[in-house]
Parts: C-alpha cells; structure tokens; sequence
C-alpha cells in the first residue's frame, strides 16, 4: 500500500511538471512574436522617414520653381519698352549724352535731297551761293569720321551735341523693341527762325535733339537758321532779310536695350528758306538728313 502510494505521488509530480512545461511554451512564443514586430516595424519607420524626405525635396523644387519664374518674369518686366512720351524722351536724352560724354566714334553724314529753287532773275546768278548759304546741293554734302575720344579741340564743332530735348518739344513719340535694341522716333514740333539786322531769333526744337548747331556760318553745323545766314551774307548785304522754318522733323534713335548706349541716330526734316537781299530774292527748300552711324564707345 505504501508503494502504491509512493508510485501515486511520483506520477502526479511528472505529471504536474509536464503541465509547467506546457505553460511556459506560449509565454516563450509571445515573446519572440513581440521582438518580430519590433523587427518589423523598423522598416515602416524608414519607409515613413523616406517619404517624408520626398516630400520635402519636392516642396523645395516646386518653391525653386515658383522663384525662377518669378525672376524670369520680372527680368522680362525690365526688357519692355517705355511707353509714356515723359520716359521715352528721357530714354532718348540720356541715350545721345552718353555718346556725348563718352566723346564717342562715328561716321557722320548730312545732305539735302528733294531740292526746289524759286529765285528772281538776280539770284539766279548766284545760285551756288544760295545754295552754300542754306547748306543744301550735292557740293555742300557734309561727311566725316570722328574717331573715339579724339574730338576736335573746337568747342563749337561739337559734331554731335548734348540733347536738351522736353517732352513740350515733341509732337508725339514711340518706342518698340527689335531683338537687343530699342527703336525710339521723336515727331518734332515744327520750327522757324529769322536773320536781319535788327530782328534775329530762332524758336527751333529740332535744335535740341543732339545735332550740331550755333549762331555762326560753319559748314558743320547742322540746322541752317536764318540768324546763320545772315551771318554768312550780312557783311555783304547788311540790309538782307532771311526767314526759315522747318516741319515734319523726326529724330529715329537705335539704342542698346541693355546698356542704354546710342548705336545709331538720324534726324530729318523738310527746310525752307526765303531770302531778299534787296537786289533780288527767292526761296529754297529741300529735306536735310543727318545721320550718325558705326557709333563706338
């Protein structure tokens, strides 16, 4: 009996530590099934971190982007043209002042063309003189070369003159771009002048634009007024009366849009003259050009 009850107490220990056993198995794997998703939820951690970063490489282009186009439009805001007259006339001044104050190089060319005479028998005879005295005819075509920062000593012959020109001057202006360059026309209110010996003026906005002008008779002024004439003819005929007057003057600027510098500049208007030297009379008219090319700087 006594055996019988030790072998009954052996078998329930074996039993109960076999139960032990199976207890502590499942704790073992909820462990290991802990320490996988640890594993596993390391990755989703850096797939998470990734994106984010792609998100934000993509906000940051996209604000690159933004700011380029903004630049480029404002750069393209500065390339456009003026439009007032007010800003194109100050585009123009300061464009013929920089050839100016530079003592720029350039070919310089002026003649008349469309030339008509009305002269008396007496000034027939003196037609080539006329002609000198108005600086119109083939022989008083005027051309020369100035080479860069060798201007002539002369302060009258300035060969090409500081603009002065207000927007009270003008009639009306335009300005349209060409490529790199800006095309600027002035339409010049029209002008007269008078030469004698006791009544001299001259109300000559055409004057202002940058060609070369003065009170003298000197073959490389460009604006023959009648002050001019009569200084060229008043020793000789004192008593001699001379009127001028011009119309549909136009001055057509090319300008380097970037720098503001001139490239080239031509002015034009129809020129009329009466003159009465008191043994005869008669008027001269024609269409002046002068024009300044192969600007250098």
């Amino acid at each position: 009996m006594k055996k019988f009850a030790a072998l009954f107490l052996v078998l329930v220990m074996v039993m109960s530590f076999a139960a032990c056993g199976d207890k502590s198995e499942p704790e073992t794997t909820a462990t290991e099934s802990t320490s996988a998703e640890e594993v596993t939820a390391e990755p989703v951690s850096e797939e998470v971190t990734s994106a984010e970063a792609v998100s934000e490489e993509a906000s940051s282009e996209a604000a690159s982007e933004v700011a380029s186009e903004a630049a480029s439009d404002a750069t393209a805001a500065a390339v456009v043209a003026p439009s007032t007259n007010a800003e194109i006339v100050a585009l123009y001044n300061s464009a013929v002042n920089s050839a100016v104050d530079a003592k720029a190089g350039f070919n310089k060319a002026r003649y008349v063309d469309n030339e008509s005479f009305d002269l008396d028998l007496a000034l027939k005879a003196f037609k080539s003189l006329v002609e000198q005295f108005v600086g119109i005819g083939a022989d008083n075509r005027y051309t020369e070369t100035v080479t860069q920062g060798k201007w002539d000593s002369d302060p009258k012959r300035a060969y090409l003159s500081k603009s002065t020109i207000a927007e009270s001057d003008i009639k009306s202006a335009t300005c349209t771009q060409d490529g790199n360059y800006y095309i600027v026309t002035l339409n010049i209110k029209d002008g007269n002048s008078h030469g004698g010996k006791s009544n001299k003026y001259t109300n000559a906005p055409v004057d202002k634009c940058g060609i070369c002008v003065g009170k003298e008779d000197k073959n490389y002024f460009d604006h023959k007024t009648g002050e001019v004439i009569y200084a060229a003819i008043g020793g000789t005929y004192a008593g001699a009366d001379i009127s001028e007057s011009y119309n549909k003057a136009k001055a057509v600027a090319k300008i380097d849009a970037a720098t503001g510098k001139l490239v080239s500049l031509t002015v034009t208007y129809n020129i009329s003259v009466a003159i009465d030297i008191g043994i005869g009379d008669g008027t001269a008219t024609g269409v002046s050009h002068i024009e300044y090319t192969g600007i250098k700087y």
